[in-house]
């Protein structure tokens, strides 16, 4: 990437670390279920709603975190953030209390998308310009991979040599405080200081301002939604359930699909992040990238379908999916500049693209549960997952459809450029 100095190296690294602990923590339970459960004696319901906890925040502070990007400096957002998740995390680490416990993890929800996720976008978008935005993206998921597998692994030794359960969690959890401390040290020293984005009353200086009203009357921003909810369900329910089937339906050993799951979970996220967003900035149109994308990852999911019989290849495509999946995750919010949506409505822009798009998840999610519960019953489990791949074929068709209108979108949106139209109102 050109003029990409020291000084913005740093802003990545704080950015994309930032985002990698903040979207750790709060999901240990994902890695160290039973020792969490036993160190705040907890039953697996109460582990659920921790879980809901966390999520339900997230969806209701997409919103907030649009309008505070809007009005307040990125880095006062990213201190705000890691000042609180240390706080939160030295607190996690020393109580059992049920009630607190739920407290923590809806203010990790609140932090972590409230004063975080919209100004996490915006500072990433703003590092670069429209011909290297997928690899900025991709390369920020890929970091951001990088540094959640580090703490995994010292989380993991941390763990392997504690007394107890108990005291390995505390610890683990002090290590994560203390992680979280050190990037806020970064942040204070090398995050850019900014004026509060709000234009000052008096100054001649015109100011780009965007409402609520604005971006909902932006087309790109319906389009970016469009693609970013479908390509999200591909990977939300891929990352979900591929584990899962490898070892109900294909019959692989637990000690196996783990194996496989923390490929899909480090190294394809790894490969995805980097190769996927440098192969996405070829693409003249990444409309016509993602079509290809979309179209790949239904193919490859009707013939999952037909390949269980033959496990080596079906659990060779079950790996192609999570890449294409995660290719798809790291780089579909670099489709903004294309779809036309202006740098300064990126802010405001991002809490509600994130708000509609992710809330699918919320329902589909259940929905995929009722249906492996009733085959289970039933003994065909596999007619079960088959709804769910049937399901995730029919939402990479309809982003396919998405994908076609962001390209005719773009050459519009050029169109427009060639013959000196203002776009401000045509979008």
């Amino acid at each position: 990437m050109k003029n990409f100095d020291f000084k913005k190296l740093m802003i990545f690294i704080i950015l994309s670390g930032t985002v990698a602990i903040a979207y750790q923590l709060p999901y240990l339970r994902y890695t160290f279920y039973d020792q969490m459960a036993a160190a705040l004696q907890l039953n697996d319901t109460q582990m659920g709603v921790l879980a809901t906890a966390v999520n339900f925040a997230n969806i209701m502070c997409y919103p907030i975190g649009g309008f505070f990007a809007a009005r307040f400096s990125m880095k006062s957002l990213i201190c705000v953030t890691l000042a609180a998740f240390v706080a939160l995390t030295v607190v996690f680490a020393f109580t059992t209390n049920y009630i607190l416990l739920i407290a923590i993890h809806i203010l990790y929800g609140f932090f972590g998308i409230a004063t975080l996720w919209s100004a996490y976008l915006s500072g990433i978008r703003s590092l670069g310009d429209e011909n290297n935005q997928s690899t900025l993206f991709g390369s920020s998921e890929a970091t951001r991979g990088i540094i959640q597998t580090i703490n995994g692994l010292c989380f993991l030794g941390i763990m392997n040599v504690a007394v107890t359960p108990i005291l390995g969690f505390r610890y683990i959890m002090l290590f994560g405080a203390a992680a979280t401390g050190i990037f806020l040290i970064l942040a204070f020293i090398f995050l850019p200081k900014e004026e509060k984005k709000e234009a000052v009353a008096g100054s001649n200086k015109e100011e780009e301002k965007y409402t609520t009203m604005d971006v909902l009357k932006n087309k790109g921003v319906w389009l970016t939604m469009w693609i970013i909810m479908c390509a999200y369900m591909s990977w939300s329910l891929g990352n979900g359930y591929l584990t899962t089937y490898t070892v109900r339906v294909l019959d692989v050993s637990e000690s196996v699909a783990s194996t496989l799951g923390i490929i899909r979970s480090y190294v394809i996220v790894f490969l995805a992040g980097f190769l996927g967003g440098w192969v996405l900035d070829r693409f003249t149109y990444k409309g016509k990238g993602f079509m290809l994308l979309f179209g790949t990852i239904a193919v490859v999911l009707a013939a999952v379908m037909f390949t269980s019989k033959v496990v080596p290849i079906s659990i060779g495509l079950t790996l192609v999916i999570a890449f294409l999946a995660n290719v798809m995750k790291s780089t579909y919010w670099s489709v903004m500049e294309q779809a036309g949506i202006p740098v300064k409505m990126t802010p405001l822009g991002t809490g509600i693209i994130s708000f509609i798009a992710f809330l699918p998840d919320m329902i589909v999610t259940p929905i995929c549960g009722v249906w492996l519960d009733a085959a289970t019953a039933a003994s065909n489990v596999e007619a079960g997952f088959n709804k769910i791949f049937i399901l995730l074929i029919a939402f990479s068709v309809v982003g396919i459809i998405g994908a076609y209108l962001l390209m005719k979108q773009t050459k519009f949106i050029e169109e427009k450029r060639v013959s000196g139209e203002d776009l401000t109102h045509s979008l």
